[in-house]
């Protein structure tokens, strides 16, 4: 075994010879300074050591053995270990470079799949303890399977700095992490929605405007960490959460705070959860609440509300009330003890609306109010929620105008939560008290930011109802009217989508496999669009019902799949293991992708027929008639 692992290392040196003589056109074997100079690490921003050139000529390279792995070894004068490169799998091929900070290691780079070509990217020691992983070869991490809450501040100052969609991206679960954090169904939705709603609005903003100064510097974070319990509001495990963080962002001499928000912990990582209220516009971050705890920013990571300048001492015992009933809800296990806290809560957000002595903080105030009491309406954990709603719309006359839009509609949305939870309920006249609410909603107050909301909803209403035409009518009121919503790509799609029968579609977008992929080189056979995603069980069923069909009438019929997760990885595993080899497109963003905006998909499974000259035949096809309208087209 010794000459063995001797040969094997001079051979990896003869390796290394041979590769810089072909990159750098050397006359002889590198030294360690050449050594050094030639190889860094693949990810940016690593703390390493890196000798100068007088240091650099006095290093050192040789052979080592290491348990298994073989390889080669470079110290400085003193000693040190600068730089390990080492086979690990007897291939005579390195596959881990190893880059050391006095005498530490502290960075490495992994070819686990020995291709060649690194993309494990492993921070170590006092580095931290991040772990990423480039699944598309561009030597840029595209998932984390190790990050510390910590570190996920500093990837997102960093994304921000640099307007990186993508990299910003990457620190949310995915569909998987999420639906296995042991959340409730509905609770597991809107955080798929919220992490899919922040993904397109930093992408949205990165292009337009600078986000941070490009000097600004991590510096420290703070946050409120605890865990939301197993048993609770429909959790089943204990899940660990921050809320609250804070990172503090240094540019020259200048010092900022910046709310990043909530995460939660997946495995090993942890994840943002939401678009970080420092990046919203002052109207969206009003108050800036906890998400999971939902308590206030305030002079956070400065120990307490003690000496909050300009905060008057009525205001900051409040706030100190707050905090305590916050931290009350973190720690109840009981239903009746969460409702009674969030009545507390309620009493406590009133008094502070009173005490506020402009009219920015009151508004602060009004809305965290309506923001809090109707998401535990909503949650069951806040029946009485509804009735504090209704008096504060009752006395919200000396508010402003877009104060008493805001406290109008999330009393509209805890009203039906309500109303659709109680026992016994008439859902047909729930839901058209439901429609006529934000009708009048509407028409109230037309400027209000939730008008293309409700809009939204009575579309999608009308829309599922079989009315075609109101729909396309409340839709292109969005269009029109507030194009620059949230709602209006998303509107004009479906828009869109309603008004296709008869008319030619093409759908043209890369594949999951990475391949441009044009329906309309399908034309003259039947085509059948389905829209789906990993996460809805109904749409991965119908894939079974389609490849049946699709062996009964073979070429004759086509199927194309249109995936909305927000990451490639579930729906690839999802067609590889059952072969369903049509194609599928795909575009990032999830339910707020290009492919699922261009025709306005609100829901899963989502079915199109195209008949075989290219023009529509029905769009919002369900699986069960699907069978009757191609038996009629292929006669």
């Amino acid at each position: 075994m010794i000459n063995r692992s001797a040969n094997l290392c001079s051979w990896m040196l003869l390796t290394l010879v041979t590769t810089m003589l072909q990159a750098n056109r050397l006359s002889a074997a590198p030294t360690a300074q050449e050594t050094l100079a030639r190889f860094k690490p693949i990810q940016s921003g690593v703390d390493y050591d890196q000798p100068t050139q007088t240091q650099a000529a006095e290093a050192k390279i040789e052979s080592i053995k290491l348990g298994t792995a073989v390889g080669y070894q470079i110290t400085g004068a003193n000693g040190q270990i600068l730089r390990q490169f080492m086979d690990t799998n007897g291939d005579q091929s390195v596959d881990r470079w190893s880059y050391f900070k006095s005498g530490v290691e502290v960075y490495r780079d992994i070819d686990r799949d020995f291709n060649g070509r690194a993309e494990n990217f492993r921070w170590l020691g006092p580095a931290g303890i991040r772990w990423g992983v480039d699944v598309n070869d561009d030597r840029k991490v595209d998932t984390w399977k190790i990050i510390s809450a910590q570190e996920v501040t500093q990837e997102f100052v960093a994304a921000a700095r640099t307007r990186d969609a993508d990299r910003f991206a990457h620190l949310f679960a995915t569909d998987q992490e999420l639906s296995q954090a042991g959340f409730s169904m509905e609770k597991t939705a809107a955080l798929k929605k919220l992490r899919d709603d922040a993904i397109q609005a930093f992408a949205r903003a990165a292009a337009q405007k600078t986000l941070l100064p490009s000097g600004a510097q991590w510096v420290h974070f703070s946050g409120m960490y605890g865990v939301l319990p197993q048993g609770s509001a429909g959790r089943t495990q204990d899940i660990f959460v921050y809320d609250n963080v804070i990172a503090i962002v240094e540019d020259g001499e200048h010092h900022r705070q910046l709310v990043v928000g909530a995460m939660l912990e997946s495995g090993k990582a942890w994840r943002l959860v939401q678009l970080p209220p420092g990046l919203q516009s002052a109207e969206e971050s009003v108050a800036a609440s906890g998400y999971f705890f939902n308590s206030p920013v305030v002079n956070a990571g400065a120990g307490g509300t003690e000496s909050v300048q300009g905060v008057s001492q009525e205001m900051q015992k409040l706030l100190g009330q707050l905090e305590q009933v916050d931290q009350g809800l973190a720690e109840a296990t009981t239903p009746s003890r969460i409702v009674e806290l969030n009545g507390q809560r309620a009493d406590v957000l009133m008094q502070l609306v009173e005490a506020a002595t402009s009219s920015s903080d009151r508004s602060q105030w009004v809305r965290q109010f309506s923001d809090t009491v109707s998401a535990a309406v909503q949650s069951g954990e806040y029946p009485g929620g509804v009735q504090r709603l209704e008096e504060l719309v009752a006395a919200a006359a000396k508010y402003s105008q877009d104060d008493r839009a805001y406290v109008g509609f999330r009393l509209l949305t805890a009203g039906y939560s309500t109303a659709l939870s109680a026992p016994n309920a008439d859902f047909d006249k729930v839901q058209e008290k439901w429609l006529s609410d934000l009708s009048e909603f509407v028409t109230q107050f037309p400027s209000s930011t939730d008008a293309p909301e409700a809009l939204f909803q009575l579309g999608i209403a009308e829309e599922f109802a079989g009315n075609g035409s109101r729909a396309v009518d409340y839709y292109s009121q969005i269009v029109t009217k507030y194009p620059k919503s949230s709602n209006a790509a998303k509107a004009e799609g479906a828009k869109r989508r309603l008004e296709l029968k008869g008319r030619p579609l093409a759908l043209v977008a890369k594949t999951l496999e990475g391949e441009t992929f044009d329906t309309r080189s399908l034309e003259g056979r039947i085509v059948v669009i389905h829209y789906w995603a990993s996460w809805s069980e109904p749409s991965v069923r119908d894939m079974s019902m389609l490849q049946s069909l699709k062996l009964k009438y073979g070429n004759r019929v086509a199927l194309v799949g249109v995936n909305v997760d927000a990451e490639s990885a579930p729906a690839v595993a999802v067609t590889q293991k059952n072969k369903y080899s049509w194609p599928h497109l795909y575009s990032k963003g999830g339910m707020e992708s290009q492919l699922a905006n261009q025709l306005g998909v609100v829901s899963v499974p989502m079915m199109i027929v195209v008949d075989a000259t290219g023009k529509v035949v029905k769009t919002g096809v369900h699986s069960a008639e699907l069978s009757g309208i191609l038996a009629e087209l292929v006669k």
